[in-house]
């Protein structure tokens, strides 16, 4: 209950900031920019406060990084809420916030509420670089798959010849395919390197649990190859590049979370 406690001003926050967005967005209010912005640098810092917090007295005899299901998923979004920040410096990102802070407060809230612990002793330079740009990847793919989502839903809209709405909040439709080819080339390059930095440490695929994620991870990257390809051999973007963008992201959750999600929930290893 402590750390839920310490949690929520962060989750409020997070749902103040996609609210008064949302608002925004169905044409209730007009925007306000600094508002939100405001709203979000305050969530993305109480929420530095609830993981630091977690961090240290959850386990005081070995105090770390919490690589538990729950706590790594509240991790990567307080990585999202950064990236998402830094980018609203130079890009009109904030209409991504509506779908993605409601799912940052809701992590938040569970992982504050689990009893779940995996902290790792010992690591490696090279393992440390390895999670790190894989949470910069995978929170990086995440921003992209929303923002794909949004991109279809414009490009939809469009069609229709309906321009009120949600049409009207978003940026024209080729920044917006701009913008998501940007994440996807970023989200490869810390893929990339985050595969190269953490392959040499690999002895046993079956015996260390990596075969369904390492699978999973390759087949992720491969699908963003291929869509980037396709962008510059074909011209793909819209709809297309946006089902990629989401079946590619797919794979990577799967990965990750889906090994982690089946080891420490269902086998309880």
């Amino acid at each position: 209950m402590s750390e839920f406690i310490v949690a929520l001003p962060a989750v409020v926050l997070y749902l103040f900031s996609a609210f008064r967005q949302w608002q925004t967005i169905s044409g209730d209010r007009p925007a306000n920019r600094n508002l939100v912005l405001t709203l979000a640098m305050l969530a993305a810092l109480t929420h530095l406060g609830f993981l630091l917090y977690g961090a240290v007295t959850s386990d005081s005899a070995h105090p770390g990084i919490n690589f538990a299901f729950y706590n790594i998923g509240s991790v990567i979004g307080w990585v999202i809420t950064l990236l998402l920040l830094f980018s609203s410096l130079k890009k009109p990102v904030e209409n991504l916030f509506v779908g993605l802070f409601p799912m940052i407060a809701v992590l938040l809230v569970v992982s504050s509420f689990s009893q779940q612990r995996e902290t790792l002793d010992h690591l490696s330079y090279g393992l440390v670089w390895h999670i790190l740009l894989s949470i910069l990847a995978y929170s990086v793919f995440v921003i992209a798959a929303v923002q794909s989502v949004l991109l279809s839903l414009q490009d939809h809209h469009l069609r229709k010849h309906k321009t009120h709405g949600l049409i009207q909040a978003l940026p024209p439709l080729q920044t917006m395919d701009l913008l998501l080819i940007e994440m996807i080339w970023l989200g490869m390059i810390l893929l990339t390197l985050a595969f190269a930095i953490g392959w040499p440490s690999v002895v046993d695929l079956k015996e260390q649990h990596l075969l369904h994620k390492v699978v999973f991870a390759s087949i992720g990257w491969a699908v963003f190859a291929m869509l980037l390809f396709g962008r510059y051999r074909f011209g793909w973007r819209g709809v297309t590049a946006s089902r990629w963008t989401l079946i590619g992201t797919g794979f990577l959750v799967l990965s990750y979370f889906g090994s982690k999600f089946v080891l420490e929930i269902v086998i309880g290893k």
